[in-house]
């Protein structure tokens, strides 16, 4: 059989087995970033919903700091009443008080709660945890995903770089392999 096609045989299963491996490296830590981006959104939707449950007033709970969505990594509670209106809001979007849309809304107002990544405008990524209340509030707290998105994106170009050097270091053992089992099918 020709050397050459017994090397790429031999380094196709490796090529498999390294590909593989890299992909499930990838898709774990890609998915434990996104996922652990809604960890602050959910303490905070949760402590808002508490103290109104317990009778605080909405409007002393949004914070005092205005925030524009397209600029601010900060995190930020938005509180709707029953009827979809923002209370005591310091957030805005293009100048006006962003809302989610009204299935994501209309979800946590059915479930009791929703996470979803919200994209208000093409350039303004969010992670949302939304809290209904007892009292008929809806909490929304969110944050952007730039610094995710960034960690996510290093995370694709390390796992790339890992799976070419891999790939190229199964080549040569493949090559290697071959070489040392015609050496010894010649001695």
């Amino acid at each position: 059989m020709n050397k050459y096609l017994i090397i790429s045989k031999n380094w196709l299963g490796y090529a498999a087995v390294v590909t593989l491996l890299c992909l499930t490296v990838y898709g774990a830590v890609q998915q434990s970033f996104r996922q652990s981006a809604n960890d602050l959104q959910y303490q905070m939707a949760q402590d808002v919903a508490n103290a109104i449950n317990k009778g605080a007033d909405p409007k002393s709970l949004t914070g005092t700091q205005q925030l524009d969505l397209a600029s601010t990594l900060s995190p930020y509670v938005i509180i709707y009443d029953a009827n979809g209106n923002a209370v005591g809001n310091k957030v805005t979007l293009n100048g006006q008080t962003p809302k989610p849309p009204a299935g994501a809304l209309g979800e946590a107002r059915k479930n009791g709660s929703n996470s979803v990544t919200w994209q208000p405008r093409p350039d303004v990524r969010q992670a949302t945890v939304m809290i209904a209340t007892r009292r008929g509030y809806l909490v929304v707290a969110g944050r952007s995903l730039r610094n995710t998105e960034e960690h996510i994106d290093r995370l694709g170009t390390l796992v790339l770089l890992g799976w070419i050097v891999s790939l190229l270091v199964m080549l040569v053992v493949a090559v290697l392999q071959e070489f040392m089992t015609s050496k010894m099918g010649h001695a």
